[in-house]
């Protein structure tokens, strides 16, 4: 069986579990997150431990399946305990950006400006006028809204101009030599 399969997910007090044959119902009093795990997987749930068996032993790739489940339960409990969080940094000269009512306005050295509706439970803050903040409960929403707001203007090795996870160094070139 899988290393991490075999490890319990300890559950706080303030998240809410209800187990239905192969879903998993999480609630957290503000959100209510429904997983379902795959087939041949096995759920136990006692004193704040959810441990995930196999119903069949001899299957090998039902230990990738029970591994991947344990990791996405453990994600969600997470998030509904404390949201995850990616500092986006916007480096370039006229760059900015803003948020007003879920859409994102950025303005990248275009022609143009880009709007980009966050998706329900993403949020976005600015905590300086060149630092996005996106957090939200699910971690791989998270990181897809991250994603696909550097994939507007990734950042580009001679000067650095672009949008980048903040702390993230950026292979720099030379530029030309006279």
């Amino acid at each position: 069986m899988s290393r991490i399969g075999k490890l319990p997910i300890m559950v706080p007090d303030n998240v809410k579990i209800t187990l239905d044959k192969n879903k998993v119902y999480f609630d957290s009093g503000k959100n209510k997150k429904i997983y379902e795990v795959s087939s041949g997987v096995e759920i136990e749930f006692n004193n704040n431990q959810l441990k995930l068996l196999s119903s069949d032993k001899s299957s090998k790739n039902l230990s990738m399946k029970i591994g991947m489940d344990r990791s996405n339960i453990k994600n969600i409990v997470h998030g509904l305990t404390n949201p995850f969080k990616i500092v986006l940094e916007i480096n370039g000269v006229g760059y900015k950006a803003s948020v007003d009512k879920g859409v994102l306005s950025l303005t990248l050295g275009y022609s143009h400006e880009i709007f980009y509706a966050l998706p329900t439970g993403i949020n976005a803050t600015f905590e300086k006028p060149n630092l996005i903040i996106i957090t939200g409960d699910d971690k791989i929403m998270v990181g897809q809204v991250a994603s696909e707001i550097i994939s507007f203007r990734s950042p580009e090795p001679y000067k650095g101009k672009g949008v980048k996870i903040f702390g993230k160094a950026i292979l720099r070139k030379e530029g030309k030599k006279k």
